[in-house]
């Protein structure tokens, strides 16, 4: 299946009043753009908001599949069309991968850019609070629709439409769909392997090793 960009989103920092009232600073309302300069820590004219827990050299982007939006906006019972602003904090919108065939490790270049990914997106409240549904952030943790970040390898220009080209997958264990699965379920001593094992993995996030740390420490 030939993977492409099927749309590209950037956004700054804005006050933003939520549907039930709350108002945070948050970049989460991406807007469309027909093309992106990248660099190592994202692209130009994005930002994100809660910096503690987003953003940096291991999140420079977020993508995610047209498909999981779909479906995940099903799921939550809205009709949230992909090619608008952003509802979930996605950069890139993509046809041809997904949870299952991506993984930590892979290099995919797009346009001038090469990425590496980094980690699956752990879900916070704020998906819930754009979503305008109070389980999104449950959903998509439960369900592991969550997308993935990227490292930037190589910087330049990626376009709307550009073609994805998988250069390396060393680690196909690493599947999102799996690491997710690592990190939602109630852990059990028939997961201690597979924790252990993903955590010798020094091409996966440390924001996601330290989630997979606290499910080994609750393995009694």
């Amino acid at each position: 299946m030939t993977a492409e960009v099927l749309a590209m989103k950037i956004g700054l920092v804005e006050k933003i009043t939520f549907a039930d009232g709350t108002t945070l600073e948050s970049a989460i309302r991406k807007q469309p753009v027909e093309q992106m300069v990248v660099n190592e820590i994202g692209a130009e004219g994005n930002d994100v908001g809660l910096k503690a827990h987003h953003g940096g050299v291991d999140k420079a982007l977020f993508f995610m599949a047209e498909k999981t939006f779909e479906h995940l906006t099903s799921l939550i019972g809205k009709d949230f069309d992909w090619r608008g602003s952003a509802i979930y904090g996605e950069n890139f919108i993509v046809s041809g991968l997904d949870e299952y065939n991506v993984c930590v490790g892979d290099h995919y270049q797009i346009g001038e850019v090469i990425v590496e990914v980094s980690q699956p997106r752990k879900p916070c409240e704020r998906l819930s609070l754009n979503s305008e549904y109070s389980d999104t952030q449950k959903i998509v943790r439960e369900k592991g629709l969550t997308g993935w970040y990227v490292r930037v390898i190589k910087a330049g220009v990626c376009k709307k439409g550009d073609k994805i080209h998988l250069l390396q997958q060393p680690f196909p264990k690493l599947n999102i769909m799996h690491l997710n699965q690592l990190a939602a379920q109630k852990p059990n001593e028939a997961m201690r392997t597979d924790l252990e094992e993903a955590l010798n993995y020094e091409i996966l996030a440390e924001a996601f090793k330290r989630t997979l740390r606290n499910q080994l420490s609750r393995i009694k």
